[in-house]
Order: structure tokens, then C-alpha cells, then sequence
């Protein structure tokens, strides 16, 4: 027979395979039904055992008996067990129909074991080759239609297989794109640290120098019009130099790096309530101590983040921010009372770059990174090992 069957001829196959297990159920159940009426004759007062091949030893009867007793209850197991797992994966486990045929093929060869022990005492030859033909149709059957199902299953397992190559791929790629992001986050952060410099050291200087130029050319002026460009100069003058330390502090906080998040944070939170009108409750553990300043880093950054998200997209008016270094961690909670966002699967349904940044962050750090959100607000929280 040919390794390759054609695909119509596949129902035809299951539909003969499930008719013969049909007919060996409904031989099993005959069977079951002439228990009773064995039992009464077994234990009747005519009582002779049919057991002339045994040679009436009652050790070499009590072996086959035994022997035969425990397959037929460990076939009917099998299939019980066959039946069940159909039932819990029907839909995802594929030739489920042949799992039923091999169960039901299972109990019919039970049942020729259950025959051989009634045979010992009642000569039920008949209903026992019965039961031996519905067997052997049912094997013959279920033999005939698997090959069938060899290139299928061969698809199969290639599929698999391709599948976990790709897997294993993927996770390669993955890790590989980790290690790019975190790269990328401390490329990021020396790239703000120089620009940062730059601007304090560079263009913050040369505003100091223009604005006493100014000062200078006010002093010497005796044009009053001329006197009145000067003034509304060194105003602006020092509008921009207020513009450019601002922007220099939040690219990298000088607070961060001499005296650490027991000042940065308060500073960092009267700023932004000044620029987004967000009020901001900060609670910070008394007499909080240096922490390892890569954590702290991360934690500003965190907390950077967080509060930006709740301006552009939380609506409300209020935050809070804690800090609790207890138990060998330190963890950052920042929370608002604002709209929230959807969620799907545990994780934020549209996540941004924002988001992505923290939980990366916090994992190259070794720590967990949680965001949960309701109509009730966002909460976002941060926990990093101190060692």
C-alpha cells in the first residue's frame, strides 16, 4: 500500500474506522450484559469448570485468570484515559478520531482477555470468537487507515520543527535586541550628560558674557532710547539663560550626581509643577542615604518618565511620588488619579517608547518594573536590588 493516500479518502476511512468500534462497543456491551448470568453460574451448586487445558491446577488457573483480569481493566483504563484526553483537547489536537479508534480497538482487545477468563467456566465459544472478529476487524481497519496519516503527520512534525527553529531564532534576535536597547539607553544618557555640560558650560557662559556686555553698554549709555533696547536685552537675556540652565538640569541633574534622589527628586517635582500645573506630593524615607549611582539613575529616570506620561496623558491636577529603601531594595511609586489606560494580557495595550525605556531600564538593572492602570488612575512602580 502506498505511503500517500488521497485526501477524500480519509473520511471514508474514519467513517469505517468509528462503524467496527461501534459494533465493538455494542459486542462489549452484549458481553457485559452475560456477566450476571456467568456469575450465577459460577457460583450455582452445578458448578464444573470448563478448564480441561489447565489441568484443573488451581496455581495455573489463578495465573491466567489474574493475568487476564488485570489486562482487560488496565485496556479499559487506556481507553477511559484515550476518551478523556479527545474530550479536554478536541479542539486542538489533531486525528482526534483515530485517538477515539485506537481506544475503542483497545477495549475490544480487553474484552477478548475478559472472554478468556469466562470461557474457564461457561463455553461461550461463540460470543467469544465474536468478539474476536469484531477485534480483528477493528485492527485490520485502524491498521489500513494509518498509513494514511503518515505524510500528514510527517507535515506535521517538519512544521514543528521549523517552528522551533524560529523560536530559538527569535529569542536570539530578542536578546540580541536587548542588548541594542540598553546600549542605546546609555549612549542615550552620556549623550544627554555632554549636551548637558555643553550647554551650562558653553552656551550658558557665552549668555553671561553677552548679558555683561549689556550690563556694561547700560552703564555707558546716555540715550535713553538706546537705554530702553539695553534693559529689555538683558531681560531677555536673562529669560534665556534661565531657559538654558533649566533644560541643562533636566537633561542631567547636577543634584543627581553630587548629593543624590534625596534632593533631585524634591527638585525635580517643584519643577514640574511649575511647568505643568500638576500638583506633586513626594514622600521620601527620613535621613535617605546615597544609593549605588547607576540605581539612582535609573530611578530618575523612572520618575522622569512617569511624570511626563501623567502630563501628556493622565488629565488630572494631581501625583504622587514614594520612595522606600527597605529589605535589600529600593522601590519608586509613582501614581496620579487621573483617566488611565486600556489593558490587554497584563500589559498596557498600546505601550510606548516611554514604557519600553523604564521596563528596560529596570530589567538590565535586575529589578521589576510594574504598571497598573483603571478609570481610577495609573500606578507605576519600580523595584531594584541594592547590591
Amino acid at each position: 500500500m502506498g505511503m500517500h493516500t488521497d485526501a477524500r479518502t480519509i473520511p471514508a476511512t474514519r467513517t469505517l474506522v468509528l462503524a467496527s468500534s461501534c459494533s465493538a462497543l455494542a459486542l462489549s456491551a452484549a458481553t457485559l450484559l452475560l456477566i450476571p448470568s456467568a456469575l450465577r453460574g459460577i457460583l450455582s451448586s452445578g458448578f464444573l469448570p470448563h478448564a480441561y487445558c489447565y489441568l484443573y491446577n488451581k496455581q495455573l488457573i489463578a495465573l491466567h485468570v489474574g493475568s487476564d483480569v488485570a489486562i482487560w481493566l488496565s485496556y479499559v483504563a487506556i481507553s477511559c484515559t484515550l476518551a478523556y484526553l479527545v474530550w479536554r483537547t478536541r479542539s486542538d489536537v489533531p486525528f482526534s478520531w483515530m485517538f477515539l479508534a485506537f481506544g475503542l480497538f483497545i477495549v475490544a482487545c480487553g474484552f477478548t482477555h475478559f472472554m478468556e477468563v469466562v470461557v474457564l467456566w461457561k463455553p461461550l465459544y461463540w460470543l467469544a470468537g465474536d468478539v474476536k472478529l469484531v477485534t480483528a476487524v477493528a485492527s485490520v481497519v485502524t491498521a489500513i487507515a494509518l498509513p494514511g496519516l503518515i505524510p500528514q503527520v510527517h507535515k506535521m512534525v517538519t512544521a514543528a520543527s521549523l517552528s522551533e527553529e524560529r523560536r530559538v531564532q527569535l529569542e536570539k534576535a530578542n536578546e540580541g535586541l536587548q542588548h541594542l536597547s540598553v546600549h542605546v539607553l546609555n549612549v542615550q544618557d552620556e549623550e544627554r550628560r555632554r549636551v548637558a555640560r555643553e550647554l551650562h558650560d558653553g552656551v550658558g557662559q557665552y549668555l553671561v558674557a553677552i548679558k555683561m556686555s549689556c550690563d556694561r553698554a547700560l552703564a555707558a549709555s546716555r540715550d535713553a532710547a538706546q537705554a530702553g533696547a539695553l534693559r529689555e536685552s538683558i531681560s531677555l537675556l536673562e529669560r534665556c539663560t534661565s531657559e538654558v540652565r533649566t533644560l541643562s538640569h533636566l537633561l542631567h541633574p547636577p543634584l543627581l550626581e553630587e548629593i543624590g534622589l534625596a534632593s533631585a527628586i524634591p527638585w525635580y517635582a517643584e519643577g514640574f509643577t511649575e511647568r505643568s500645573g500638576v500638583a506633586v506630593q513626594v514622600e521620601l524615607p527620613e535621613g535617605l542615604e546615597r544609593l549605588p549611582q547607576p540605581m539612582e539613575l535609573v530611578l530618575f529616570r523612572v520618575l522622569q518618565e512617569s511624570l511626563t506620561n501623567i502630563h501628556r496623558h493622565a488629565r488630572t491636577k494631581t501625583a504622587l511620588v514614594a520612595l522606600e529603601v527597605q529589605d535589600g531594595h529600593a522601590r519608586l511609586v509613582v501614581e496620579d488619579g487621573g483617566q488611565g489606560f486600556d489593558f490587554m494580557h497584563g500589559q498596557p495595550e498600546h505601550p510606548g517608547v516611554g514604557i519600553a525605556s523604564m521596563r528596560e531600564r529596570v530589567r538590565e538593572a535586575g529589578g521589576e518594573f510594574r504598571i497598573t492602570s483603571s478609570p481610577r488612575g495609573t500606578r507605576v512602580e519600580a523595584t531594584i536590588p541594592l547590591s
